[in-house]
């Protein structure tokens, strides 16, 4: 797939299907292989737009001032849907690309349709989850780039799903990753109302080094008007492949405007 001008950069993205669009946002790290679990069954009935976000995958590395920034990101979100012609879509983010989708639709909610914002956050949850962040960013200083990749694999155990699908997808160096992990933490909860689009929220319910994913999610969920929050049992980022079979039927209802379905491992506000 070809590479566009956004900004001052060049974007790369993936489609596939027809329909109507839906664009996909990954985490960080990754690139658009993160949606590779949901090609199959999405691609039957939209076009799926997957973007490699500014500093990952294909798309180019540099920002401004050399300063990692999700606000950027967003920007460039924009930029790509003018360039494409896109007036109205589909938004799903998935961790950190949940905080872009988030950015995005506070400025530009006439954009969208239908939001998923699965795994994300509006701010620190809690002050331990701060406290973890900065000790990781001290040790992964120290460590060599492949030990941190095994290192962040290893909370998967025997999800192999996962980690094959994240050791696929992962396309930054470890500069790139240091950069984003001392960037500036979003603090965007208290405009979040700006977001008036059909809104679903994923979460699971455990805890990964410290970050309280529930608490960050009902945040989401309490301050977006029109929104559904989804709290899966026993799971965690990502959502998109701990529990792919649900996720992506669970986001399929929602975007054809069905009442979401009962699953036992998951509860539904």
């Amino acid at each position: 797939m070809p590479k566009i001008k956004v900004n001052d950069i060049e974007m790369y993205y993936e489609e596939r299907g027809k329909g109507y669009p839906i664009i996909f946002i990954h985490g960080s790290g990754a690139s658009w292989k993160m949606w590779k679990p949901q090609i199959e069954q999405f691609s039957k009935k939209y076009k799926m737009i997957m973007i490699d976000m500014r500093g990952h995958g294909e798309s180019s590395k540099h920002f401004p001032n050399d300063e990692y920034s999700m606000k950027v990101i967003s920007q460039d979100l924009k930029a790509f849907l003018d360039v494409m012609n896109i007036d109205k879509t589909h938004i799903i983010g998935l961790s950190q690309g949940s905080v872009v989708a988030q950015l995005f639709a506070i400025q530009n909610s006439s954009y969208i349709n239908r939001l998923v914002l699965s795994n994300g956050y509006s701010e620190i949850p809690t002050k331990a989850s701060k406290w973890v962040l900065n000790i990781s960013n001290a040790i992964f200083k120290l460590l060599p780039y492949d030990t941190i990749i095994n290192l962040m694999l290893k909370v998967y155990k025997d999800d192999e799903l996962t980690k094959n699908v994240l050791r696929d997808s992962f396309s930054i160096d470890k500069e790139m990753l240091l950069k984003m992990k001392t960037s500036e933490f979003p603090t965007h909860t208290n405009e979040l109302h700006h977001i008036t689009c059909p809104t679903l929220v994923m979460c699971g319910d455990m805890k990964l080094m410290g970050v309280d994913e529930k608490k960050a999610s009902l945040a989401i969920y309490k301050h977006i008007p029109n929104s559904t929050l989804a709290v899966f049992e026993n799971a965690f980022d990502p959502l998109s492949t701990m529990r792919c079979e649900i996720f992506n039927e669970m986001i399929l209802d929602f975007l054809e405007d069905k009442p979401l379905n009962e699953y036992e491992s998951v509860s539904n506000h």
